[in-house]
């Protein structure tokens, strides 16, 4: 397959500028006729100077007013200043992003970047505009490559700092403008999950763990139910929580990433106080319907039968429990589907606790981990025919540059083995 075009965008910036004149003059006794030419060389200056105001008056009034103490004129521009460690303030979606008080709560004293508040933790949010750009630009490009007649989704998954919170986080950009700005530049062959929205009208639920940074199962529910939505799982088909069994993990209670970067061998052996208080309980939702899953070496394609939520590593990596953890290739194949629908997943951590309550709608799914998978994921979709893509990153990742080369690479010919970090 040929390499796919990759359109870069620039930001366009304006600046305004104030003209500063600077006069002076010196006085001299001197003849009539010399009075009288000054007068000349005075009216030229006063009609001079009053043809300046009248080109100029743009730049000279606000100067005036400034000087009467009266408040400067905004003017307001679609220009964007892309800071990494202030409020975004960018217009290009539309709306002007609300302004929130600073949340109450403080930073722990040992990781530093962990922001502690009524018992959870919180983490900054730094993408801006371009790498919002950037990711649309990537799903675009990799959409132009794939068949007219696969149907393609995306869904950005947000973190907890905007839902958790009394307030915002200071140097936290905004996270629902950021994935507007996504959705907003996605082409018309990528339909867009509303999944801010779907957590927002559940976020005095439990849908976030406190002490990490990913969905629990239930917040992981309104992501799929968001998914449906735009993926043609009618209504009716469509689970609902008192469809499905619960599970509760048995080692109890649950630590996350938050608890393990504020550990510190003399201060704090377990970690912050306030998280190791408040740790999580870990619980995950089965569906009603038998499958068979296999874990599958992308290169030498050998596969290994394997329990789509498994607790073989748990006791080291408690969120293995869900399927995809640390697996580059997964095949599930729903042994009771009445459709011919395959899909293909292409995610990153975020997704795992999502991906369990899409099996019932496809008689086949392939899911495709971008820090881990080596090969071209082209292959997969031609090599099983695949009708339905989705892509399900968490944000930070979304605005990861190298996160989104690798993913522009899984579907191009110049396949990168490098692996990055989450």
């Amino acid at each position: 397959m040929g390499s796919i075009s990759h359109r870069g965008y620039e930001e366009r910036t304006s600046g305004y500028g104030r003209r500063r004149h600077k006069a002076s003059g010196f006085k001299k006794k001197g003849s009539a006729a010399g009075t009288a030419a000054k007068a000349v060389v005075g009216l030229a200056v006063a009609v001079g100077a009053v043809a300046l105001v009248y080109l100029f008056a743009d730049n000279i009034m606000p100067f005036v007013k400034s000087l009467r103490g009266e408040p400067k004129e905004v003017i307001e521009t679609n220009a964007t200043v892309d800071t990494p460690d202030a409020q975004r303030t960018s217009n290009e979606t539309g709306d002007t992003p609300e302004e929130l008080p600073l949340a109450e709560g403080c930073f722990d004293e040992v990781d530093g970047s962990i922001f502690i508040s009524n018992g959870a933790g919180y983490k900054r949010f730094k993408g801006i505009d371009t790498t919002a750009r950037n990711y649309a630009a990537v799903l675009n490009s990799v959409s132009r490559t794939l068949p007219s007649n696969v149907d393609i989704g995306c869904a950005v998954i947000p973190t907890n700092t905007e839902f958790g919170l009394d307030g915002r986080l200071e140097g936290s950009n905004s996270q629902k403008e950021n994935i507007k700005l996504i959705n907003t530049l996605l082409s018309d062959r990528v339909a867009s999950a509303d999944v801010y929205g779907a957590l927002l009208e559940h976020k005095n639920d439990y849908i976030f763990y406190r002490t990490d940074e990913c969905l629990t199962s239930l917040g992981a529910y309104y992501v799929y139910n968001a998914v449906a939505q735009v993926s043609g799982i009618e209504q009716k088909d469509i689970y609902k929580l008192s469809d499905l069994s619960k599970k509760k993990y048995g080692i109890s209670p649950f630590e996350g990433s938050y608890i393990d970067a504020t550990k510190e061998a003399r201060k704090q052996p377990n970690g912050n106080q306030e998280l190791f208080n408040n740790a999580d309980s870990l619980e995950y939702y089965k569906l009603p319907v038998h499958y068979d899953c296999f874990s599958v070496d992308p290169v030498t394609k050998e596969k290994e039968e394997t329990d789509l939520f498994s607790d073989k590593n748990a006791a080291a990596d408690p969120l293995s429990v869900f399927p995809g953890k640390d697996t580059p290739f997964l095949m599930i194949y729903n042994l009771q589907s009445s459709n011919t629908d395959k899909l293909l997943i292409v995610k990153d951590h975020a997704a795992e606790a999502v991906l369990g309550y899409l099996i019932p709608h496809y008689s086949e799914i392939y899911i495709a981990d971008v820090s881990l998978y080596k090969g071209n994921i082209m292959d997969i979709a031609n090599e099983y025919s695949v009708t339905d893509v989705l892509f399900i990153n968490g944000i930070d990742n979304a605005n990861n540059s190298l996160y989104c080369q690798r993913l522009r690479d899984l579907f191009d010919n110049s396949i990168s083995d490098q692996r990055i970090s989450q």
